[in-house]
C-alpha cells in the first residue's frame, strides 16, 4: 500500500456551513455540488456535522407537494438545530484501512479530517471507492465480485408500499431493495428515494391523514427503473468505479444467464478494504 494515509485521499479543501445556516441552504449546497455530508464550523471549529439523510428527514414529500398545508415550512430552521453532534474524526494520518472500518462500524459516509483542532479535510465514500481503483491492482490478486457479494437478495414486489419498504429495510439492516414484477427484475428502490418521498418531520406531525396517503404508496412510484449491473465475473474495481462514475452505493450482480445472483454495495468493497490492506 503506496499511499495508505488519509491525507493522500481525503478531500480538500471542505466545503462548511456554520450553526445559523438555514436548512434550505445547506440542501441547495448539497445538492449543487453533489455530496452526502456538510461540516458545521463555529469559531474556526469542527462542532457538528449535517447530512443528505438528514436533510431528506426534514424535507417535503417529493410525492405529494401540492397536498401538504401550507402553513408547514422549514425554512426558518437551521442546521445547529438538526446537525449530529461532536461527529466522529479523523486525523491525517489515520490509515485507510482503519477509516473503512471506522465507517462500517458506525454506518456512517463521511469523516471529518482534523489536525490541531482545525478541519483540514473530509473523506468520503467516493475517496475509498478511488482508493480502492488506485491500490487495488497493485495486490496483484483475483478478487471478483462473486467474492464479495451478498448472494441472499431481499426483493420486494412494485406495488409494495413506501412504509413496508422501509420496514424491511430497517429489520434486515440494508439499504437497498431490488424489486420485481413477475418475477422480473424492474427497479431498485434505495433508502434515499424513500426518504426523499417521505412525509418530512414538521408535516406529518401537523397532518397524519396526508402522512398516512404519502406512505402506503407503491414503491414503483419512486423506484429507480434504469437499472446498473455489474457481472460475477467482473473485478471489483470495474464494480468500485461503476459506483464512483454514477454516485451510486449499490450495484445488481448477474450471472452469466442474466439473471440476479445478488448484489454487491460500498460496504462491501470497504470490508475488502479492511481485509486486504490491514
Amino acid at each position: 500500500m503506496i499511499n495508505g494515509m488519509v491525507r493522500n485521499w481525503m478531500s480538500s479543501p471542505v466545503t462548511t456551513v456554520t450553526p445559523e445556516t438555514k436548512l434550505t441552504e445547506a440542501r441547495k449546497i448539497i445538492d449543487s455540488l453533489q455530496i452526502r455530508a456538510l461540516p458545521v464550523v463555529k469559531d474556526g471549529k469542527l462542532v457538528g456535522i449535517i447530512t443528505k439523510r438528514g436533510l431528506l428527514r426534514l424535507d417535503l414529500s417529493a410525492l405529494e407537494n401540492e397536498a401538504w398545508n401550507q402553513e408547514i415550512n422549514i425554512a426558518d430552521e437551521t442546521v445547529g438545530e438538526v446537525m449530529t453532534l461532536k461527529p466522529i474524526t479523523l486525523t491525517p494520518e489515520t490509515l485507510i484501512p482503519k477509516a473503512a472500518r471506522i465507517m462500517l462500524e458506525n454506518k456512517i459516509t463521511a469523516l471529518p479530517v482534523v489536525e490541531n483542532d482545525q478541519l483540514v479535510g473530509i473523506l468520503t465514500n467516493s475517496d475509498l471507492l478511488r482508493f480502492i481503483l488506485a491500490e487495488l491492482p497493485a495486490l496483484k490478486k483475483d478478487i471478483r465480485v462473486k467474492n464479495y457479494m451478498t448472494d441472499e437478495v431481499v426483493t420486494i414486489e412494485e406495488e409494495t408500499t413506501l412504509l413496508e419498504s422501509h420496514r424491511l429495510m430497517g429489520t434486515k439492516r440494508i439499504r437497498t431493495l431490488p424489486v420485481m414484477n413477475n418475477g422480473a427484475l424492474v427497479g431498485m428502490v434505495t433508502r434515499t428515494d424513500l426518504m426523499s418521498s417521505d412525509p418530512s418531520r414538521l408535516a406529518s406531525r401537523q397532518n397524519q391523514d396526508v402522512s398516512v396517503k404519502i406512505l402506503t404508496q407503491p414503491v414503483k412510484k419512486v423506484m429507480t427503473k434504469e437499472i446498473l449491473t455489474v457481472s460475477t465475473e467482473a473485478e471489483l474495481t470495474d464494480a468500485a468505479k461503476i459506483m464512483l462514475d454514477h454516485k451510486i452505493h449499490a450495484l445488481i450482480v448477474m450471472d452469466a444467464d442474466k439473471k440476479m445472483a445478488g448484489i454487491i454495495t460500498e460496504s462491501d468493497l470497504f470490508l475488502m478494504i479492511v481485509q486486504k490492506f490491514y
